[in-house]
């Protein structure tokens, strides 16, 4: 008996390290430990938000445009009030090509047009500041971001669409392609529109010959409507507006939309 005893409890024993083992695998495998890397910044503020605000978030994205709020990562709750706040956003080591401020009234969603604060790395106000995590500590400082709450989009079911058809060769590198409209813009002088007065459509493969689009818009005047073509490892510039208008992919008539309805925008014939 007292074999049987000391059997069992060195089987007891084994099992017990086994599961620990076991535990220790998948704490490990499955990330379980806190996150340390971050980003760092100060948060301004200014004016009031269009509406009772339900909470406000810090938000990335690992690509640039998202084409939902599926491809936006979320992240903790901050003030809702106040003139400036120091933030930390701490994210696991990569590339992220856009970081930014959120806002959602109350009984709402949201939604790409949810956000009303990017953090830009220069003077460039049509591409968002890329931002590198090297390593799991990695601390990146002075990603500050300016928010005018009075400019901030109302989720609705606001939305413009058309058609486009595509004749040539397609250029080399384009992955992407989506037809934006902007509240801002002239050619002379030149004004130029930020990323918070742009709506973007759907994606668009490319190599197609022609596509419908569908733009969740916010209730507005667009003074215009283009089709942009992205390439792998480049950002939307003041030249990618000059290419769409080269090859027909330009339309300056001005148009408005209503809150929760559709409009139908310009329908384009791009000629490569």
């Amino acid at each position: 008996m007292f074999n049987n005893k000391r059997q069992y409890l060195k089987t007891a024993i084994v099992t017990a390290s086994v599961i620990s083992l076991i535990l220790v695998s998948c704490f490990s495998d499955h990330g379980l430990e806190p996150i340390r890397s971050n980003i760092q910044g100060t948060i301004t503020y200014s004016g009031d938000w269009p509406a009772p605000a339900a909470e406000v978030r810090l938000v990335t994205a690992t690509k640039f445009p998202p084409s939902g709020v599926g491809d936006l990562i979320i992240g903790e709750s901050i003030p809702l009030t106040g003139d400036s706040l120091d933030y930390n956003f701490y994210l696991k080591p990569g590339t992220y090509d856009l970081i930014g401020i959120a806002w959602r009234e109350q009984n709402s969603i949201w939604d790409i047009i949810s956000i009303c604060g990017i953090y830009f790395s220069g003077s460039d106000s049509l591409s968002p500041g890329e931002i590198v995590i090297q390593t799991d500590t990695s601390q990146v400082s002075n990603i500050d971001i300016f928010v005018d709450r009075s400019k901030a989009r109302k989720v609705t079911n606001t939305k413009i669409t058309g058609s486009i058809k595509f004749e040539g060769t397609w250029p080399d590198s384009v992955e992407d392609v989506r037809v934006i409209v902007t509240t801002k813009f002239k050619f002379f002088p030149p004004v130029l529109p930020t990323l918070l007065d742009l709506s973007f459509s759907n994606s668009i493969s490319a190599g197609v010959d022609s596509s419908d689009y569908t733009i969740n818009a916010f209730p507005a005047t667009y003074v215009a409507t283009a089709v942009i073509f992205f390439k792998s490892g480049q950002s939307l510039s003041f030249d990618d507006i000059i290419y769409s208008l080269n090859v027909g992919g330009m339309n300056m008539t001005p148009f408005s939309t209503i809150e929760d309805s559709t409009t139908v925008g310009p329908d384009f014939h791009i000629k490569f």
